[in-house]
């Protein structure tokens, strides 16, 4: 699960915190849902419709135009192709080829494979749309109607809720809205409904890893972190490769205080798919609390890399920074989370300050940024902060300086002032000339 705001704003403040003593409403599921991949037509759930809005009579199957067929089967192909070399999923290509299917004919799990591939390209509204047509197209495809409940799950839960007990009643044995309305029950709290329903699931179907997931996430909640771990190796038997599973052992093995062993499971999931969210923030807490600053930047840049919009990880790489002594580059982070927070993330102005005063040896911008920092925290963060105590030294610095410079201006002064009155100096004498030599001739030896 991703690292709680408040943890990170709390290793945030401590590590703030230090640099005054010395140092430099809604629920939403816990993790995203498992969305099938494209599908070829014989694994699509129900058999294709005879007609758009008729229900298809048991038993019943549509053979589709020859070329339709041709081209579905070679979309199929080009997915399985791609799959199999283990290359990244070229979903523009996929897109067309989907597309051209339904140019071809209305086919329900064209229409559903075109939504999977929309949803990968983040084309959320098309992709309900391609959902919404293949459940028009076929009443009886339950994998479409659900798939359309996960896409409006994020909008409106509620309305998710009720749409996934209206599937369990239309598809009592398809396990997925069984799986996904416990994922809800679970993210708001109610874990007793959570965990019915995810075993309703695995009785459908044993190998549900979704209902797992819930199970697993219950226990921990719960404080059973064994019966997690154990869910969880059973969890790894189905997918060994799946990120969520690894990253919530991890976070298991953390509730055990084995850190190695977590950071371990952590480095695992990221190393399946590098932009796995959950792991690298855990990662990135990691680090921080150790303060590994090395392990930092290379967290949250891995991060931004994937997520460019997230003002607390700049901050965290701007913090980083500025204890490996690059001020400027510190100093350039908190200008980037700055642009992404606005006034939502006061402690960039206190990243900042101490940037300028600790880093740039610069009080005077400090002082600026500590004010804005009180104002925005209010009076609670104000106290719980180093902010009023870092304007306290910067003021003395200041005003050291200033006395200072004045000293230095008087002493110069009184020195002019000296040089005026001092009296001339008396012109040297003037140096005598060399006696002549008698009866010398221009310093020739005398005759004897």
């Amino acid at each position: 699960m991703r690292v709680p705001l408040r943890r990170l704003l709390a290793l945030f403040a401590a590590l703030l915190a230090s640099c005054a003593t010395g140092g430099g409403g809604r629920a939403t599921p816990a993790a995203p849902a498992q969305r099938p991949a494209p599908v070829p037509a014989a694994a699509a759930a129900p058999a294709p419709a005879p007609a758009a809005t008729a229900a298809p009579a048991a038993g019943s199957k549509r053979e589709l135009s020859p070329r339709a067929q041709r081209l579905f089967d070679e979309a199929v192909a080009a997915y399985e192709e791609q799959k199999r070399l283990k290359v990244p999923i070229d979903w523009e290509t996929l897109e067309r080829r989907w597309r051209a299917v339904i140019e071809a004919e209305a086919v329900p799990e064209a229409y559903f494979n075109l939504g999977v591939v929309l949803e990968h390209r983040r084309e959320k509204d098309e992709a309900k749309a391609a959902y919404r047509r293949a459940a028009e197209l076929y009443p009886g495809f339950g994998a479409a109607a659900v798939n359309l409940a996960l896409l409006e799950e994020g909008d409106d839960p509620r309305q998710a809720a009720l749409s996934y007990t209206d599937l369990i009643r239309r598809f009592p044995d398809d396990p997925l809205p069984r799986e996904r309305l416990a994922a809800l029950y679970e993210a708001s709290g109610q874990r007793d409904e959570a965990w019915r329903l995810a075993r309703e699931a695995l009785v459908r179907d044993p190998r549900s890893i979704g209902a797992y997931k819930v199970l697993m996430r219950v226990a921990l909640q719960g404080g059973h972190t064994d019966l997690a771990l154990l869910l969880a190796v059973k969890a790894k038997k189905l997918d060994g490769n799946d990120p969520e599973i690894l990253a919530f052992v991890g976070d298991a093995l953390e509730r055990q205080k084995d850190g190695a062993g977590a950071v371990s499971q952590w480095k695992k999931a990221v190393a399946l798919r590098d932009d796995y969210l959950p792991a690298r923030s855990a990662l990135l807490a990691d680090a921080l609390e150790k303060q590994h600053w090395e392990g930092v930047v290379e967290q949250a840049r891995a991060i931004l890399k994937a997520h460019p919009d997230d003002a607390r990880t700049e901050l965290a790489l701007g913090i980083a920074y500025r204890h490996l002594g690059q001020a400027d580059q510190a100093l350039a982070a908190y200008d980037d989370a700055e642009r992404l927070a606005g006034d939502k993330l006061p402690e960039i102005h206190l990243a900042r300050g101490i940037a300028f005063m600790k880093g740039k040896d610069q009080c005077e911008p400090a002082l600026g940024e500590f004010k804005k920092y009180l104002t925005l925290a209010g009076p609670v963060g104000a106290t719980e902060s180093p902010a009023s105590k870092l304007m306290g030294e910067c003021t003395q610095i200041l005003a050291a300086n200033k006395a200072a410079e004045e000293a230095a201006k008087e002493m110069k002064a009184e020195e002019a002032e000296a040089a005026k009155k001092a009296p001339a100096s008396p012109a040297a004498p003037a140096t005598p000339s060399a006696p002549a030599v008698p009866g010398g001739d221009g310093g020739a030896n005398p005759t004897k």
